[in-house]
């Protein structure tokens, strides 16, 4: 008998032992209750309720600087639908046609000037300075340019996220595989199917890059404006609520513009992995083919 089956005996003839084995040492979580507190929605819970824990006990020893997230609560519940949503309304709408207005425009560009010498030649050097520009030094310009206006906050949106998404676009554009370009123009496909079928998909990835960057910046942009110069939006609540030192109302719109802008940064990234993933799929089981020959 190997020694296995003389521990199965051994076990079987002591119950104390059978007992031993099964149970496990005292002290120790079990591994079922280490996995689950390693996930990373319990992590992030976990860390949520000692952040708002410390928060409400630091902030209740100084209420009217720190503020508490009970505070908070309430504050909404006052402000929610006669202040709060009327001005994030106003700032989506500008942000919305903004941000549209970066994707139609940036991504085209940043592929001509990837795929066009003469293109690239010619805006370069502009979109290198204006990215490298603070958005802030933009402001007085355009409002001498635009007044305090609508168009103002669609302008500052436009201008602070159009260049990542150009000069990302452009990068990804650079960064395709030459051979794939080349066989490609060896079985006489167009230039339009080759820009659709083998230069945008080998770029989703540098040009979602530029669109999660382009997004953040011209979120930051609108609400500038809207601090500077504006009368309505979040940025000009924002301002109200700090002049009258209302600290717990002016937290609300803040974690609602962090609410939006995490939903929106899932939903890009779920774009990419559906748009890539058939991509990556296909090329691995390319790479892959000869090997099963």
């Amino acid at each position: 008998m190997n020694q296995s089956g003389v521990d199965m005996v051994t076990a079987a003839a002591d119950p104390a032992a059978l007992l031993a084995v099964e149970e496990p040492e005292a002290g120790r979580p079990s591994r079922s209750a280490k996995e689950f507190f390693q996930k990373p929605m319990v992590l992030r819970l976990l860390s949520l309720a000692v952040v708002i824990t410390a928060w409400q006990l630091i902030g209740a020893s100084q209420p009217y600087s720190i503020t508490t997230p009970s505070a908070i609560i309430h504050a909404a519940f006052n402000d929610m639908t006669g202040e709060v949503l009327p001005a994030f309304g106003d700032t989506l709408r500008g942000f919305g046609l903004g941000y549209f207005i970066c994707v139609v425009v940036g991504i085209p560009i940043g592929l001509l000037m990837a795929r066009s010498r003469l293109v690239e030649l010619a805006l370069a050097p502009y979109v290198s300075a204006l990215y490298a520009t603070p958005r802030l030094a933009l402001i007085p310009v355009l409002i001498l340019w635009l007044g305090v206006s609508f168009q103002l906050r669609l302008a500052v949106v436009v201008v602070s996220g159009i260049f990542p998404i150009i000069l990302n676009t452009y990068i990804g554009g650079k960064e395709v595989d030459r051979d794939q370009i080349e066989v490609g123009v060896a079985f006489a496909a167009s230039k339009l199917r080759v820009l659709r079928t083998i230069i945008v998909p080998g770029s989703l990835h540098y040009i979602f890059a530029g669109l999660r960057i382009g997004f953040g910046r011209a979120m930051i942009g609108i609400i500038v404006a809207e601090i500077e110069a504006s009368v309505v939006g979040v940025g000009n609540l924002l301002s109200t609520d700090a002049g009258a030192l209302r600290i717990a109302s002016m937290w609300v719109p803040i974690i609602m513009l962090g609410l939006f802008s995490i939903g929106c940064n899932v939903i890009l990234k779920w774009l990419e992995r559906w748009l890539t993933m058939p991509w990556t799929r296909s090329h691995k089981g390319v790479i892959a083919s000869p090997s099963r020959t």
